[in-house]
């Protein structure tokens, strides 16, 4: 008997030891941003000299980033860390998105704006980075893209699905109660006004203009010759160097070594990267797998605009 109640002690024991050791790896993994080489290695030492790759990556908007997407609050998280920094001296930003939503991409631009400051900043373009992809980019000190990749896009969309024909065809109708004439402006149940029509085209005209004076600013260009290249054009990364809209064309491993040179560092600088816990992976794979159903507003998306939501279609966002 007294050997029985030995062996059930030391079983509780062990699974109480068990237990706290499970305990303190999650803390662990929650104990701050982690980084590590990334060619691959040992654990980022805040007493190294080094510089940080950031990825900016599917569509972006406000809020977190998910598996998928770029959200403008992780990212300037991510960049604020970095600001008071010293061994930080530079960023690899690799972005390969088709655009956003418009305050989300204007956020991310102005901190890397004022980053740039005290850092040096790199992009390296992948597949597309257009619209709001490269209005993040023309807040950097230098850009390299691809010859394939897909860049430029400088312009302003707005969606406002109108669904009053189909309501009509099965005699369905909506009564809107709003104290302000403009409040339904993007309303799907009818048709627009002209003086709405106009309230909404200045609004787009507006946060056109800003987009090409922000890349004008950033690209130390003048705002006409950044207009001749707008209008929404796309551009290859070819065409896109030929008409400087980026200045080189090359990789990751290219634009590692232009970073080098601008942080003033002998050979390569370590490159670090933000390491994400277990469980971070996890949530954001099961986000990006339940937003599927999602997939056709995405879709609409998708291609390279900067993007003005009405309230209608941005609930349909996943």
């Amino acid at each position: 008997m007294e050997r029985n109640q030995l062996l059930l002690l030391l079983t509780f024991l062990l699974s109480v030891l068990g237990a706290f050791l499970g305990i303190g790896i999650l803390v662990t993994q929650f104990g701050g941003a982690k980084y590590s080489l990334g060619t691959g290695g040992g654990l980022f030492q805040r007493s190294e000299v080094g510089a940080v790759i950031i990825r900016v990556e599917g569509e972006i908007h406000s809020g977190e980033s998910t598996y998928e997407s770029t959200g403008s609050e992780s990212i300037l998280r991510e960049l604020r860390d970095l600001q008071d920094d010293a061994n930080v001296k530079g960023i690899l930003l690799e972005i390969n998105s088709p655009g956003g939503t418009v305050a989300a991409s204007q956020e991310i631009f102005q901190e890397l704006m004022q980053l740039r400051k005290t850092k040096k900043i790199v992009v390296s373009m992948k597949d597309v980075a257009a619209s709001g992809g490269y209005y993040i980019a023309a807040a950097s000190d230098y850009i390299f893209a691809q010859s394939g990749t897909i860049t430029g896009s400088i312009g302003v969309i707005s969606f406002s699905p109108n669904i009053k024909g189909l309501m009509e065809r099965y005699g369905v109708s909506v009564k809107t109660y709003k104290a302000g004439k403009y409040k339904d402006i993007f309303s799907p149940f009818r048709d627009s006004t002209p003086e709405e029509d106009e309230l909404i085209g200045k609004q787009m005209m507006d946060t056109y203009h800003k987009f090409i004076e922000d890349v004008a600013r950033g690209r130390n260009r003048t705002v006409k010759s950044v207009e001749e290249l707008a209008e929404g054009r796309i551009y290859s990364g070819d065409d896109a160097f030929r008409n400087k809209l980026v200045d080189d064309l090359g990789g990751r491993r290219e634009a590692h070594a232009k970073l080098s040179e601008l942080c003033q560092y002998d050979g390569l600088i370590p490159l670090f990267e933000k390491e994400s816990d277990p469980i971070e992976r996890f949530l954001q794979r099961f986000s990006g797998f339940s937003g599927r159903s999602q997939s056709k507003t995405k879709l609409l998306l998708s291609s390279p605009t900067l993007v003005i939501l009405p309230s209608s279609l941005r609930s349909l966002m996943p």
